[in-house]
């Protein structure tokens, strides 16, 4: 109660009226977080007033949080930010902080974070189950997602150092494709801690669509198993800016239309391969141009008549799946990649019973 009656005090000498300062958001989520993790925030506010603002005090109600700010006057319709940093040191389980902004308008804001913090190590191994030696990780693998074909994408993945030893990392370019760009924080891991895996992916350099599996090498001194071959997978699309002037006169421009999307070869043995043929029609008036195809599987293959279709002409793909060593359901793809800006990709779903 005591504690209770002091911020009713103090808040009580704020005004109740509308700050100038407008935060995009005023609640942050980190999640699970290891014991002894140190995590920060920067939350981004505008000055939507006439006059220029100073904040004047940024308060948390406990110790295990700092905080960082500009002290200087704030413009009018200028940007700024304050960095909430939170400490997991001889923490567990939930938590949920309040920081207290104060302007020289008098008026308080109230921003929040909240999280869980895990210090057991049964917890630890659940969320990182994908064990290279002693370097843990939440997968398996680093999955980039969809990404489009023209900018970097850079992702965050926590790592955990499973050994009673610290572990460096040694980077060799040598191991890691270059179209890939690999930081760890902290480069030497000390044991039974949470880092963290920067991977940044160029698909520009990648130069290639669909789904795309890479291997890299990470030499650590762990002496478990020293060098960590870890695969990364993405799937990269061609991206086309549709404006609104775009989309008014979208009949000009190049559409595929299939006349099959789910083929079915039904039952056949597995010294025979079948075939299957489908057109591939340009709706469009610009001239379509077929990319690049693909398969999931080497055991599908394929003859396009021609890459380049003109507005209102079709052509022939004619499709084969060869079943050899295969046995059961079987359940393949074939991907075309085009410049259809408003469906650059197509699936052809294939299904086959090999007795």
């Amino acid at each position: 109660m005591r504690h209770l009656s002091i911020v009713f005090i103090f808040l009580s000498f704020l005004g109740y009226g509308q700050s100038s300062l407008r935060f995009q958001e005023t609640v942050h989520r980190f999640g699970e977080l290891i014991e002894n993790e140190k995590v920060s925030y920067t939350f981004t506010f505008l000055n939507e007033g006439i006059d220029s603002v100073r904040i004047t005090s940024v308060k948390a109600s406990c110790d295990c949080v700092m905080t960082t700010y500009n002290r200087e006057k704030i413009a009018p319709n200028a940007t700024d930010s304050i960095t909430i940093s939170f400490n997991a040191s001889n923490r567990s389980g939930a938590f949920h902080k309040l920081i207290h902004v104060v302007s020289d308008e008098n008026i308080s804001t109230t921003l929040q974070i909240t999280g869980f913090v895990i210090n057991s190590s049964k917890d630890i191994i659940s969320i990182f189950p994908a064990h290279f030696g002693n370097l843990f990780l939440p997968y398996k693998l680093f999955n980039m997602g969809s990404i489009w074909h023209h900018k970097r994408v850079e992702k965050e993945f926590k790592i955990y150092n499973n050994s009673d030893s610290a572990m460096t990392f040694l980077m060799d370019s040598s191991r890691i494709p270059d179209f890939i760009q690999l930081r760890i924080l902290p480069d030497t891991l000390p044991p039974k801690s949470i880092g963290t895996l920067l991977l940044n992916y160029d698909p520009v350099r990648r130069a290639d669509l669909g789904f795309l599996r890479d291997g890299l090498g990470i030499i650590t001194t762990d002496v478990e198993m020293p060098l960590k071959r870890i695969s990364v997978v993405a799937t990269i699309e061609e991206y086309f800016e549709v404006t609104s002037a775009f989309r008014g006169d979208l009949v000009d421009y190049p559409k595929l239309e299939l006349s099959d999307e789910n083929i079915d070869f039904g039952k056949f043995s597995a010294d025979q391969s079948k075939f299957h043929t489908i057109s591939l029609y340009n709706r469009g008036v610009d001239v379509l141009n077929i990319r690049m195809i693909k398969s999931n599987c080497e055991c599908v293959d394929w003859d396009l008549k021609k890459e380049n279709i003109s507005g209102g002409d079709s052509t022939i793909l004619k499709i084969k799946f060869d079943p050899l060593n295969r046995k059961g359901r079987q359940f393949k793809n074939l991907t075309l990649f085009t410049n259809d800006p408003l469906n650059s990709t197509r699936v052809i779903s294939l299904k086959a019973q090999i007795p």
